[in-house]
């Protein structure tokens, strides 16, 4: 330390701080310096909030990911089997137009394949089962939900991408359920079996409690119902190898100290002229800004003082309580492919059965079959014993694919409706709720602001839209900064 002035130190340790190795320090709104242990604190591990951090980050500011779990990820979570071939247990998919989740992959050295199609579907629509390119229906039952598909096509682009209630219909199309617009338009019998089908699938909610608005705003983001409902060259076009959970494990390798786990937030204190308060099980830190990047019904978890406006706990409150089907994604391991012998693509789809889809997710050299299925215990009470669950989802795939499928090697799930920390999967809005406060769904609350997949303009819903969440909250937040 001999010739090493107290300016030569404050000079030093400035330089650390900027470089982001010891908490900021910025002037308290009331003209006295307060310490801060980061420009901003994101609450919220997942793919959105990483995003934001890093992209803060770039911009110059410092911030520290607080994620309740002890893993990041949020909803994407690769889960081992011991034959070493991880399944995805939450979201798996990009595909076209994804641009932001493709980029990440190159960025990060992941793999994507494309995922197994090649062969006949097989369909269980109106208790039967039919296999085929599409089911087995006659042209005019084919034509009317054709006509159904676009007519919601057509909808769903004449409303603003992103913000569906500031639509001059809004409150009207949001009062209708998706049921009530095809009773309105004198639906036939298989084209509520598609949109059940569809609704089961996409949203994990039936067709009676589905606010049209909502389907219409989330079908728009993806830029139309193709892009939602096809596999092969849609929305399920690709995987990840090894699971989509790397693409969160690589930003936390990259955000480093950062990401704090096991780290869940109780409460945001917002005090005039002060920094902004985030307290947690381990202690309270100070900030500048709070990006909340989490599914609206999650915030709900979370004290705010001065309280959130009415307008945005309606948002946050009904999207907790909203009617959804708990979901339980499940992969079922066999020594080999063995459906495609038989030129079946593994992928099934059904309006009503237990298991409302399977998708061949088999490694792409074929050293093992494997079929990941979507099933809600509410719809299928026989599946709800967690012990007899995996011999009785092999049963139910011996209907699709011969007894073959009745002696799995291992079975290994994720069951969304448990999971203490994610109110769900997801989001099937019930009417109402978002033509009356969809406007909150990105409106910064003084110093908060909002994240997560369901708040991006395009995309909503889906990985793409986290990542796309997180890169404009980070630029609303430095604009925030900067001014």
């Amino acid at each position: 330390m001999s010739g090493l002035t107290r300016a030569d130190f404050l000079r030093g340790a400035g330089a650390v701080a900027a470089s982001g190795l010891l908490p900021a320090r910025a002037a308290d709104p009331r003209g006295t310096e307060a310490p801060l242990d980061a420009d901003v604190v994101v609450i919220g591990g997942g793919l959105s909030g990483l995003t934001a951090a890093r992209e803060l980050g770039r911009r110059g500011h410092t911030s520290l990911v607080l994620e309740a779990r002890d893993r990041v990820g949020g909803r994407t979570l690769s889960v081992p089997t011991s034959h070493g071939h991880p399944v995805d247990g939450g979201g798996a998919w990009i595909g076209p137009g994804q641009d932001r989740m493709a980029a990440l992959a190159v960025e990060l050295g992941l793999v994507t394949v494309p995922s197994w199609y090649a062969g006949d579907t097989t369909y269980d629509l109106l208790g039967k089962v039919t296999r085929g390119m599409i089911p087995d229906v006659s042209w005019s039952e084919s034509l009317d939900a054709l006509r159904a598909l676009w007519r919601l096509d057509r909808l769903a682009g004449s409303l603003p991408q992103g913000a569906s209630w500031e639509a001059a219909d809004a409150a009207r199309l949001d009062a209708l359920t998706v049921h009530d617009w095809l009773v309105g338009r004198g639906a036939t019998p298989f084209t509520h079996a598609v949109f059940k089908l569809i609704t089961r699938a996409v949203f994990a909610g039936h067709p009676e409690h589905m606010s049209l608005l909502w389907v219409l705003h989330y079908v728009g983001a993806a830029g139309g119902v193709l892009p939602v409902i096809l596999n092969d060259g849609g929305a399920q076009d690709l995987r990840f190898e090894g699971g989509s959970q790397q693409v969160s494990l690589g930003l936390a390798a990259l955000l480093g100290d950062v990401v704090r786990l096991a780290h869940p937030v109780r409460h945001v204190e917002q005090p005039p002229g002060e920094p902004v308060r985030v307290h947690t099980d381990g202690g309270v830190l100070r900030c500048r800004r709070v990006v909340v990047a989490m599914m609206p019904g999650d915030t709900m978890r979370i004290a705010f003082t001065p309280e959130l406006p009415a307008a945005r706990l309606d948002l946050a409150g009904g999207w907790a309580r909203l009617t959804r089907l708990p979901l339980i994604k499940t992969s079922v391991l066999y020594p080999r492919p063995f459906w495609r012998d038989r030129g079946l693509s593994g992928a099934m789809q059904s309006d009503a059965a237990p298991l409302q889809l399977v998708f061949d997710t088999s490694p792409t050299d074929g050293s093992l079959g494997v079929l990941t299925c979507f099933l809600s215990v509410t719809e299928a009470p026989h599946l709800g014993d967690a012990r007899t669950r995996p011999q009785a989802v092999a049963e139910e795939l011996v209907r699709y694919f011969g007894p073959d499928a009745a002696h799995p090697l291992e079975v290994v799930e994720k069951d969304w409706g448990i999971d203490p920390w994610s109110t769900g999967c997801i989001t099937p809005l019930p009417p109402g709720l978002l033509s009356r406060a969809g406007h909150t769904l990105r409106t910064p609350v003084d110093r908060v602001h909002w994240a997560g997949t369901e708040t991006a303009h395009a995309w909503c819903g889906y990985m793409e839209g986290a990542v796309r969440a997180g890169e404009r909250v980070a630029a609303e937040v430095h604009a925030a900064l900067d001014s």
